[in-house]
């Protein structure tokens, strides 16, 4: 179980980074949006953090996407 849930926070990790670099932002830029350290965005994107709910809504918001597109296989930019 916990292997499935390891895999399941990497992809997410890299769908943040996916849709962060498309909408060409820095790590730093994403952390100043929804209030968190640059460090964080990275063990985020690294797979090295699990994300509580109420900041994977702030991502969302502050990449512009809806919170859907983290889970969905290819991003497709509005």
């Amino acid at each position: 179980m916990k292997d499935r849930y390891s895999k399941e926070i990497i992809r997410f990790g890299e769908r943040v980074r996916e849709i962060r670099l498309y909408r060409n932002m820095i790590q730093l830029d994403l952390g100043e949006a929804i209030g968190m350290e640059r460090s964080e965005i990275s063990k985020i994107e690294n797979g090295k953090k699990n994300v509580e709910f109420n900041t994977m809504v702030r991502l969302a918001e502050a990449l512009a996407v809806e919170l859907s597109d983290f889970f969905t296989p290819v991003f497709k930019p509005l």
